[in-house]
């Protein structure tokens, strides 16, 4: 009778064991290059395909790539992860219009990586012909530093901007267009 049980519990274990692995290596689909995980986002979205203006690698982060692109009146910026398995769909794959009325066009999201540092995306579209470069001006709650950050206008006429910080630690003070001389030819405040 106690072998039996300990043959018992064994083959329990064996089985509980070939579960786990089984669970542990099951790999999720996924796609093979950022390009078409971000064609799959669009499709899955019923948007697009929009025109990829430029791919860009998430400089702190080399599993992150962001798509910027434009369709139709939109602009994008559409974030793929590469996760076990391959590429998938991240977020910003909705297009924000296209304001022709105004300058810049922008838009931003926020995303947490699962503890308490956020990971941000400010990106837009410029329609003023006379704006060579934009900049983002953004002050630390803690300490009042400013810090700008600063993009130049290229053919695209996108521009976009990535940070890591703690959610909540730093506060937007102005967007600015910036003329070829540097001068500014368009400036919206935040907070004011």
């Amino acid at each position: 009778m106690r072998r039996r049980t300990l043959l018992s519990v064994v083959e329990w274990l064996f089985v509980l064991l070939l579960l786990w692995l089984v669970y542990e290596t099951r790999v999720p689909a996924g796609s093979p290059t950022p390009e078409q995980a971000h064609r799959l986002s669009e499709s899955s979205y019923h948007y697009g395909p929009s025109d990829i203006a430029r791919k860009v690698v998430v400089p702190f982060d080399k599993n992150h790539v962001v798509f910027l692109g434009t369709y139709k009146d939109w602009f994008s910026a559409d974030s793929v992860h590469k996760r076990r398995g391959g590429w998938g769909p991240g977020t910003g794959v909705a297009g924000v219009p296209i304001d022709r009325s105004q300058p810049i066009s922008y838009s931003w999201e926020g995303n947490s990586n699962g503890d308490s540092v956020m990971t941000y995306k400010f990106y837009g579209y410029v329609s003023g012909d006379r704006i060579a470069a934009v900049t983002l001006s953004m002050k630390e709650k803690d300490s009042g530093r400013t810090t700008t950050m600063r993009e130049e206008i290229g053919s695209d006429r996108m521009f976009l901007f990535l940070w890591e910080a703690k959610d909540g630690s730093r506060e937007w003070k102005s967007l600015r267009g910036l003329g070829p001389d540097g001068e500014v030819v368009y400036e919206h405040k935040f907070n004011d």
